[in-house]
Parts: C-alpha cells; structure tokens; sequence
C-alpha cells in the first residue's frame, strides 16, 4: 500500500475527512520530517540509563482524573516524571482542579493550558526523559506492573503499549470484534507482534495513539515540531500521517493489560466519539465536590473489555 493510502486509512479511525489542500499540507509536514527523520537515524538503540516522561491530557475531569493518577501511583513500579497539561471550561471545575493540584501537587507538575499546542511541543522539546508516553485523563491503571519494562532500548523499532494484551479482541471506538494477531513470547509476561499485522484500523494496528504507547522522546520531538493540531484529538488524528514510520514496528505488551480508558462521557466536540454515556462530566464534578472519588478497587484486574463500560461507584476521599 503506498504511503498516501496507509495515511487516509489511519486519519480516517480518527475521523478526518481529507481535503486536498489539507492532505497537502500534512504531506509537506511528513516530507520535511521525514529527512531529518532519516538523517537522525532513530532505529538506533538508545543508550541508558533511561528515563520517561508522561504526559496527560486532562479537560472537565478532576475525578477521573484523580482515579487515574492514585491508580498510577499505586501500580506503577518505577518513576516517570508526570505531566498534566489541564483546561476547563468554567469556574466549578476550576475549583476542582485547584483541589487536585493541592492534592497532587508534590507527586505531578500541572501546566495550566495557554495554547495547546505551543504548551505540548514546549514540553516535549524542553524535556531530558529518553522516552516519553501521553495519556488520557479517561484512563485507570488496572494492576501492578513495571515501569522499566516499557523503556524498551529501541523505541525506533519496537513501541510498547500499556493498553494492549492477548484478551484485546473488542474495538470499542469501532464498536466491533478485532482479531488478535499472532504473539509470542519475548521476555516474563512480555509479549510481541508487528503492528503491521494487525487488522487495519483496529487497536493492533495503531500504534501512534495517547493511550499508554512509548516513544522516543527525540523523535516524538521531532515529529510535533510542525505537526498542525489544536487539542489532543486533532493532536492524534494529525500524528496519523506519520503512520508509515510506525507501522513496521513491533508492539510489546504486558500478558495482561495494565491501562484502559473508560469512555463514559466526552469533552470535546470535534469529532463524534463513541460514550457509554455513563456519567456526564458535570454529575462526577459534583460527586468530587460532595468528597467523593471513584472507587478503583472495581476495577482491579479486569479485562480491557470489562473495565471500559464498567460504571462507577463513589465512596468517600479519605
């Protein structure tokens, strides 16, 4: 399939519906990379020690927000330096914040939203980590894992997923069953396959997504550095034309997956997401003003399907 065509499949799971004057505008983005790309040579190995930076996108959410890092502190083994980059949209969920940032603030650095896309290619290029992840505030670590372990040697070649795992044969954002490529056995509890192989436009074939995948940090670099977006949807849609990049490379996952995003609600409106409609944001809001949090122990080691429509129980913050 020749590049043009592999890039309007991956851009078309994230809902663009390409233009001319637009695909030609993302195709000089990807040609200029694409020269330092290869002069760089990122297919190198890095060399340690290693270190990682994870950056989470967060709008409206303080207590899913909330489950997602006391869930990330509680199972990952290992430092990363955390990142949130947060908005809201009115005072209410302003003053949420101002309570996570309190809570959170000695564990997590918060950068207040400016222009999205100035403030993220700003902390990536300013960052020293040799790798780098991006996460969702939607998201609930669901059992222990290592962090050391994602910090593959050759993120050129090989890009880790904390979401993925033998069990991932449901697509949620397609609504359908997706067929699990072929696996195998690369490390203790550390599995393989070649995202090529993966059934296109499923999970096992997009590997440049926000969702617990880790990069080079270099490269990542590199590739925002022109890259049109405007918020982290159009951020991940427009990362899209660097697909061929990706897609010869292998994906290394856990045995069982360690990250889900539970999509119960949505706070965008560019592009129409699948919900379970679960939970607004403005109900969760108030039950995080009542002192509530979510209660994660529901979602202690369930399977990805189970836990993304699982709803929430609240109890008391401590």
């Amino acid at each position: 399939m020749d590049m043009k065509r592999l890039v309007k499949k991956a851009l078309a799971r994230c809902g663009l519906e390409i233009r001319t004057t637009r695909m030609a505008r993302l195709q000089a983005v990807f040609e200029a990379a694409l020269v330092e790309w290869i002069r760089r040579d990122f297919r190198q190995e890095l060399t340690g020690p290693f270190s990682v930076t994870g950056i989470v996108f967060s709008r409206d959410r303080a207590m899913q927000l909330h489950a997602l890092l006391e869930s990330w502190f509680a199972n990952a083994q290992g430092s990363a330096r955390m990142v949130v980059l947060w908005t809201v949209s009115d005072h209410e969920h302003e003053a949420s914040y101002r309570e996570m940032i309190a809570l959170w603030g000695d564990k997590v650095e918060w950068v207040r939203e400016a222009d999205f896309r100035a403030d993220l290619v700003r902390l990536v290029e300013s960052d020293a980590s040799s790798h780098l992840f991006f996460l969702t505030d939607d998201g609930i670590v669901l059992r222990p894992f290592d962090l050391s372990d994602a910090l593959l040697p050759d993120p050129g070649r090989r890009v880790f997923s904390l979401c993925h795992a033998p069990d991932l044969d449901w697509c949620f954002i397609l609504g359908k069953n997706q067929r699990v490529p072929p696996l195998r056995a690369v490390g203790q509890n550390l599995l393989a396959w070649n995202w090529a192989e993966g059934e296109t436009g499923t999970d096992w074939n997009f590997p440049l997504s926000v969702d617990g995948k880790f990069f080079s940090r270099q490269e990542m670099a590199l590739l925002v550095r022109d890259l049109p977006f405007r918020n982290p949807n159009t951020f991940e849609q427009t990362l899209q034309i660097f697909q061929p990049l990706f897609v010869g490379r292998e994906g290394v996952c856990f045995s069982q997956a360690a990250l889900v995003n539970v999509p119960c609600n949505v706070v965008q409106t560019q592009f129409d997401n699948p919900v379970t409609g679960a939970h607004s944001t403005a109900e969760l809001n108030a039950h995080w003003r009542k002192g509530e949090r979510i209660a994660l122990g529901d979602f202690r080691n369930l399977s990805p399907r189970e836990a993304e429509v699982r709803k929430f129980r609240f109890v008391e913050r401590e």
